[in-house]
């Protein structure tokens, strides 16, 4: 039995871009991965070519997902006749733009190459993650980097953010990324320019970053949801506007926080209403 650690995603600026004939986005990103992590056990089972997931997510464990059909494509391309018995911790919230399923997937890309001593190298593993979901990529590496095209064309971005911590709050709301989308297609999406951003972050000027950071699916989902719209009041009358974006399509928001800052005020008053807690860095 092997494990790996699903780490999740935050996005500090996202662009949406033009839509793709394929129905994709060309994005414009900058990601990056805290310490909050779904547990994956992987165990050869005597059943050849199944996939089993156990999970305390009744999504993962229904049998019918991305992570299985992932799984599924690893054991049969690379005819590996084994059985695999897959158990999933999930910490990371299900549709709260954390990129859980998508860590989940690149999780099982990773445990399997080396569970059957595969010997895959990035590139392999990140080309068969990108035909199964535009975020599984980057949850293969786990730096900032700057992210283009659909999720697939990765750019380390060399900056320290040992000093800064990830406050994040999440309503206990799903939101469907699908539905995000079909939204802005229909009105737009606006956009800001990525390099200003990413210039701030090369520097290591994270207080100067955090007044460039954006992501346009932000105001779509404040726009289409009377909830997360009160809900973000609440977040910059209490926290501040200063490093707070929503990530991916919803519904956690995150806020950059230095060293000399505390919001644990914050936390004790709102920790039966959201999930809160602070996270650090990888």
């Amino acid at each position: 039995m092997i494990e790996e650690k699903a780490y999740a995603k935050v996005n500090l600026f996202l662009n949406v871009l033009d839509k793709r004939n394929d129905g994709y986005h060309n994005l414009e990103m900058i990601n990056a991965k805290i310490d909050l992590f779904d547990n994956i056990k992987f165990k050869i089972i005597d059943c050849p070519e199944t996939v089993i997931i156990r999970s305390n997510d009744l999504f993962l464990s229904n049998q019918d997902n991305v992570v299985i059909q992932v799984a599924k494509y690893m054991l049969r391309n690379f005819q590996i006749k084994s059985g695999l018995e897959i158990t999933i911790e999930k910490n990371i919230p299900f549709g709260a733009g954390l990129a859980g399923n998508s860590a989940d997937s690149a999780a099982v890309i990773k445990g399997i190459n080396r569970l059957f001593n595969l010997e895959l190298t990035n590139e392999i593993m990140s080309e068969i993650g990108a035909m199964f979901g535009a975020d599984i990529p980057y949850c293969l590496i786990d730096y900032p980097a700057y992210v283009t095209g659909i999720g697939e064309k990765i750019e380390k971005i060399s900056v320290d953010l040992s000093s800064y911590k990830v406050l994040l709050i999440n309503p206990k709301e799903y939101i469907s990324t699908k539905t995000v989308f079909e939204f802005g297609d229909k009105k737009g999406f606006e956009q800001k320019n990525i390099h200003e951003a990413k210039k701030f972050l090369e520097k290591n000027d994270i207080a100067g970053f955090k007044n460039f950071m954006f992501n346009s699916l932000e105001q779509v989902v404040v726009e289409n949801y009377q909830s997360i719209n009160d809900f973000k009041k609440i977040l910059i009358d209490k926290l501040g506007s200063s490093g707070l974006i929503m990530t991916g399509s919803g519904s956690t928001f995150i806020k950059i926080i230095g060293e000399n800052e505390d919001f644990s005020h914050f936390t004790t008053e709102y920790k039966v209403n959201y999930l809160v807690k602070t996270y650090n860095f990888l």
